[in-house]
């Protein structure tokens, strides 16, 4: 346990100081790992204009620049954090998202409890995330209001995780109302069969959502005609578009590796200064380049039947399993995803941290090293900045993401902490569960 830990310490840190000397030594734009000073908070700041007066407003908000993507109620968020304070937009934001942060550290080490050696090393691991952490920097450095949702998603897993299903439900609607793909969290309540509490989620995510069409008004229906100019011109900007070259790094879904993969095909190689001139001719070319419309279209399929899959695979695995499934579903199925929404990953590796350090440590569960080692490696590199390798950071981003799934798989991590049943956990120590991480590193 303690050689895994420091490893993931070691190794996050070491990336993400090699990341930043790369770049001060190239000083290549496309080597960045975060923007340039003059797009700081830009996700934050550019909607203090759309913003001012929301209650009848969709028209607004929907129309021209700066493009307005979100659902209805994530306009209400972003004039809470700008209007709040008028001028002090920035300082709510960040103060919000240390004081989450700080919180949830607090409770990884509350509820880490280990030997000697295992807590003092889990403890620099918590502690290292929350103030080194790359998604956190990310995010804080755009202003974008993922750390919103992140929030309260998290907040709600950690009820969730400690059998208050109710209250998980409602923070888990509330923040799929801001931005969708937190819903699949709700998974976890169906997989333990608790199908009202996972549909007041649902009612909970619907109701705010038509209440905030509502106040855009004048009535929900045509608030909804007034946002749609804005996701056009999303759809047609990052979707049916490769994403700019200054802006490829940071983007990891599951199309967005699709889409590199052709341009990949189309140079004839992995080239990532030709990409740059390349990205920019072939987003030039009348009504787009055809290969990324062909690959939109195909994408739901795509995105459907992984996600059957991933339900197929982990449904009878133990609650942390579907748990780190379900956070790297959401950031692997958007139709675009920047690092800011690895934050959802969180969660996940502070409870593997309670796991190693409540009940492996203490025998209570089991983890083969080989297990233990591919989950350290896998979140270090998903924490640090990956920019040394240019427009193909994002990429690497996703390959990681999917051997998560196969690490999360394969080492089944039973615990009665977490709410499995104790049957479950007694059959994993007897070899009666699943294969390990070990087994599939051996063969």
């Amino acid at each position: 346990m303690t050689v895994a830990l420091l490893v993931y310490t070691v190794l996050m840190l070491s990336v993400s100081r090699v990341s930043w000397i790369v770049y001060r030594h190239n000083h290549r734009f496309d080597e960045r790992p975060l923007f340039t000073k003059a797009d700081r908070f830009r996700d934050l700041t550019n909607y203090v204009g759309k913003t001012a007066h929301l209650l009848g407003g969709a028209a607004t908000l929907g129309r021209g620049y700066p493009v307005y993507t979100y659902p209805a109620p994530a306009a209400f968020v972003y004039k809470a954090l700008i209007y709040a304070v008028p001028g002090y937009g920035v300082v709510i934001y960040l103060t919000f998202l240390a004081i989450c942060t700080l919180g949830f550290a607090i409770a990884a080490l509350r509820a880490s409890r280990g030997s000697r050696w295992v807590g003092p090393a889990a403890a620099v691991a918590i502690v290292a995330t929350a103030v080194f952490g790359y998604p956190l920097w990310f995010d804080a450095d755009r202003g974008n209001i993922e750390g919103v949702v992140w929030a309260m998603a998290a907040v709600g897993l950690c009820f969730l995780l400690r059998a208050r299903y109710r209250a998980a439900a409602v923070l888990i609607g509330l923040a799929a109302s801001i931005k969708p793909f937190s819903i699949l969290f709700l998974l976890l309540l169906l997989a333990r069969r608790r199908y009202k509490e996972a549909a007041l989620g649902v009612v909970t995510a619907g109701l705010v959502i038509l209440a905030a069409l509502t106040a855009l008004g004048p009535n929900p229906w045509k608030a909804y005609q007034g946002l749609k100019p804005g996701v056009s011109l999303y759809l047609a900007e990052y979707v049916t578009n490769l994403a700019p070259a200054e802006e490829a790094r940071f983007d990891h879904s599951l199309l967005d590796g699709m889409k590199s993969a052709a341009l990949t095909v189309e140079m004839g190689g992995i080239r990532p200064r030709k990409a740059i001139g390349d990205v920019e001719t072939l987003n030039a070319e009348p009504g787009g380049w055809p290969v990324i419309h062909t690959l939109v279209r195909v994408y739901p399929f795509v995105a459907m039947a992984g996600l059957g899959l991933l339900v197929a695979v982990f449904r009878k695995l133990p609650m942390l399993n579907q748990l780190t499934a379900l956070g790297v579903a959401i950031t692997l199925f958007p139709l675009a995803a920047g690092d800011y929404t690895l934050l959802h990953l969180y969660v996940p590796f502070g409870a593997l941290v309670v796991f190693m350090t409540r009940e492996a440590a203490a025998g209570r569960s089991t983890l083969a090293f080989g297990s233990l080692l591919a989950f350290a490696v896998t979140y270090a590199l998903l924490f640090a900045p990956l920019t040394f390798l240019a427009i193909y950071a994002g990429d690497a981003k996703l390959l990681l993401l999917l051997a998560l799934l196969v690490v999360a798989a394969v080492s089944p991590m039973p615990s009665e902490y977490f709410g499995d049943p104790a049957g479950e956990v007694q059959r994993e120590q007897t070899g009666e569960i699943g294969p390990d991480a070990a087994g599939l590193l051996a063969s």
